[in-house]
């Protein structure tokens, strides 16, 4: 059950308590994350939390939404204008700590989506949402020379999969993956440029 019905002081609240989400995943992961944890990290009262979502998952679920809204910004955003510039911010080179543990959260959510449909459909909307962006940004790195004439669905499934597997690994190792995936996904990307 979501209470936001549009208006001003609801989206407001809504948004008041994605934000406390956020930072009780990123402090605890989805193993420990209680309403009390994300209370804690609310202004408002936590019976304000449950005239709003029933249940953690029912929360939770509108949290992967709710990422998928920002992420949509973020990626539509006009400094996204080529495949470089998303791989800059989707794997940057060096992580701080907040963003590290957001996407172990992260990562423990998606787990959780192989046996939960809600968080499931959440997660392909994500996926594809991502998907079509790199898609896009491909075909006009080819379409303006930048890269030779290579097929942007394939070039998108690699990358993403290549994203998911390296943050993968950040969460549930202790290497640290990051700066050699970026290694060669940079190496990658400059096999795709064109030379002329």
């Amino acid at each position: 059950m979501s209470g936001d019905d549009g208006e001003g002081g609801c989206q407001g609240t809504r948004e008041a308590i994605m934000e406390a989400t956020y930072r009780a995943l990123r402090d605890n992961g989805t193993a420990d994350l209680t309403i009390q944890n994300i209370a804690d990290e609310f202004e408002k009262s936590k019976s304000l939390l449950y005239y709003h979502y029933e249940t953690k998952d029912d929360l939770l679920v509108e949290f992967i939404s709710w990422l998928i809204d920002r992420n949509a910004e973020v990626l539509e955003g006009d400094d996204i204008d080529s495949t470089e510039r998303l791989v800059d911010r989707i794997l940057p080179r060096e992580l701080d700590d907040e963003r590290a543990g957001f996407r172990a959260a992260f990562i423990q959510m998606r787990a959780e989506a192989a046996s939960d449909a809600d968080y499931r459909e959440q997660f392909t909307l994500f996926d594809r949402l991502f998907r079509e962006t790199l898609v896009e940004l491909v075909r006009q790195d080819v379409e303006r020379g930048r890269f030779h004439d290579v097929d942007p669905e394939v070039a998108a499934d690699t990358l993403l999969s290549t994203i998911d597997g390296a943050m993968l690994r950040q969460a549930t190792t202790d290497d640290d993956v990051m700066t050699r995936t970026r290694e060669g996904v940079d190496r990658w990307l400059a096999s795709l440029q064109r030379d002329d």
